[in-house]
């Protein structure tokens, strides 16, 4: 049975977050500053894929396209889609002066507009828990995956971050907003027996690792990006995020001052499977 449908899926909050890189960006800048495992995690991603030069990849819901630099610098052929044209528009414009090709396609994961088979290599990262239907998802994955293809499909530990949600919970709860459930809750690294019934050789990898925020205003910014957006029925006028903004402050801070910084751990990971 597929996931229950969360504010996860909600049209209004991905439009929130995702029509535009801003918020994303920052989150990606917050990995990149505070993360505790040295390396980054999109190097770890595609050494699972193990694309070959020549090869034509799909990255699924590829956002500002992250991961399509270092595809085309090794000689493969990239498409990008997403179903926010400003996303694709900003993938491609920082890809000027790169190696290679990439191709960008307004598109949803549910219905993708490609003929079975097309891609040697295939990548979802931290997408599938925003679809309605992840295992339609799953499924038109499989099609468009050439026989003796690879797959990788990245997300998050199910507890991933859960040191910050519960002081969210805790001052949202404290002012008067409800909390709602975390993403996770519908595809984590925990759904391996989802994914294999799709993808029957499907492994899962995990990679340990956790933010380390120097100060209460570094993890501030973070949680600016995205999580303080984690409650039911937000006001129109964005009315939640100071009172929240402020009292996440002070909690964040009394934690550094008893122990030097605000560690969250954060392990992510992926599935991989050959076709």
């Amino acid at each position: 049975m597929d996931a229950p449908a969360t504010r996860a899926t909600d049209p209004d909050y991905l439009r929130q977050q995702y029509h535009a890189p801003g918020r994303l960006r920052a989150r990606l800048d917050a990995h990149r500053r505070f993360s505790e495992r040295p390396g980054s995690f999109s190097n770890w991603v595609l050494a699972h894929l193990k694309v070959r030069s020549g090869d034509v990849v799909l990255d699924a819901g590829s956002g500002p396209g992250a991961y399509l630099a270092k595809l085309t610098a090794g000689g493969a052929r990239a498409v990008m889609l997403d179903t926010s044209r400003s996303m694709l528009d900003a993938g491609l414009k920082q890809l000027s002066g790169a190696v290679g090709e990439v191709t960008a396609v307004n598109g949803t994961l549910q219905a993708l507009p490609f003929a079975a088979g097309s891609f040697a290599r295939v990548m979802a990262n931290h997408v599938l828990y925003h679809l309605p239907d992840i295992r339609a998802a799953l499924e038109e994955l499989r099609r468009v995956l050439r026989p003796g293809g690879r797959i990788v499909l990245a997300t998050n530990a199910r507890d991933y971050n859960d040191r910050m949600r519960a002081l969210h919970v805790e001052a949202a709860r404290g002012l008067g907003f409800e909390p709602v459930e975390a993403s996770l809750a519908r595809f984590s690294l925990d759904d391996l027996s989802l994914v294999q019934s799709v993808f029957p050789a499907a492994l899962v990898r995990r990679r340990v690792d956790a933010f380390v925020f120097p100060t209460a205003a570094e993890a501030l910014e973070y949680y600016a990006s995205g999580p303080v957006d984690w409650i039911a029925d937000p006001p129109r006028d964005d009315g939640h995020r100071e009172p929240l903004m402020d009292r996440m402050g002070g909690a964040i801070q009394a934690i550094i001052e008893r122990e030097g910084v605000f560690r969250v751990p954060k392990t992510a990971g992926c599935f991989v499977a050959d076709v």
